[in-house]
């Protein structure tokens, strides 16, 4: 993406790639569901940090399985250098020296006073123990990246085009993201609150007695802790259902689920305010508007 207002577009040859066979569509998805839920439960259960260049691999694999790797090449290669790119400066956004800011104030003042990160925790976290529900809500947690990269893939096996417009929009809004962390950093309620606020994910891990494995490129990235607002953790699946709406209605349905397991998971961790997600919704729409906007403009001049 060259400016926040231009789209990525497919390659020549048309947008649609060629389809699956129409028989056997269902053992097709079950086969890959069970495929990704063997690899990813594996790299969860072995602490095994899941990142976007593995969920890619991963995919990689099914392309060249159903005879479509060099179009998976072509089509996702741009994509993931400049996610990279994103993630690179996300990280180096924490170093430009603005000052923090905590919007704990704002949290209060929709809830009444209270912080429901801590109503939550207060109600179902054991320091001592490790609860089912810490389990479940690291799993929604870790699967930030592969979630939206996986439904990409299913908009990439069906259309081309429709790929293309969704990871337009996941771009657009990572990068207005990272401005916003550039220029508004905000510290997560652990930080913000550390008096009252448990990191979860991190005394989870050490009760665990797991060694959380990072790859060198990610381990190096200088993570910024800081880049709380909005939450891309809630916004990466409410985008996914956005654009699943009109063609994967039941898709669309399981996500937005999805979606509101995940708000209560980070709020719950200590990880994000209620209001970093209402944000991170906020800029689901608007990178989809901008996007939706790009394309009809473009398809007037066209026609």
């Amino acid at each position: 993406m060259s400016s926040p207002k231009t789209e990525l577009r497919p390659p020549a040859g048309g947008p649609r790639g060629p389809r699956p066979p129409a028989g056997g569509h269902r053992w097709l998805w079950l086969g890959i569901a069970l495929y990704l839920g063997l690899i990813f439960g594996v790299m969860l259960w072995r602490g095994i940090s899941i990142e976007p260049q593995w969920v890619v691999l991963a995919l990689l694999l099914v392309a060249v399985a159903l005879g479509r790797g060099r179009a998976f090449l072509v089509d996702w290669l741009p994509f993931l250098v400049l996610f990279f790119a994103y993630e690179i400066m996300r990280g180096f956004a924490s170093k430009t020296g603005f000052a923090p800011h905590d919007v704990s104030p704002l949290e209060r003042a929709v809830f009444g006073g209270s912080l429901p990160t801590v109503i939550l925790q207060h109600r179902f976290y054991n320091p001592a123990l490790i609860g089912i529900q810490d389990w479940v809500s690291m799993i929604f947690y870790f699967l930030h990246f592969p979630l939206p990269i996986v439904v990409g893939f299913v908009f990439w096996i069906n259309d081309r085009a429709h790929y293309w417009r969704f990871i337009s929009a996941l771009l657009l809004m990572s990068f207005l993201s990272f401005v916003t962390y550039l220029f508004f950093p905000t510290d997560p309620p652990w930080i913000a609150n550390s008096g009252e606020v448990h990191k979860v994910i991190n005394e989870t891990v050490q009760k665990w007695g797991v060694d959380y494995l990072v790859s060198p490129f990610y381990s190096n990235l200088n993570p910024n802790k800081f880049a709380a607002f909005p939450s891309l953790h809630a916004a990466f699946p409410a985008l996914s259902a956005i654009y699943a709406w009109r063609r994967y209605r039941w898709l669309a349905i399981g996500l937005l689920a999805y979606t509101a397991c995940v708000w209560i998971a980070i709020v719950y961790l200590g990880e994000h305010y209620f209001v970093d997600a209402l944000a991170g919704l906020a800029y689901a729409f608007a990178a989809t508007a901008i996007v939706t906007l790009v394309a009809v403009r473009r398809a007037r001049r066209v026609s």
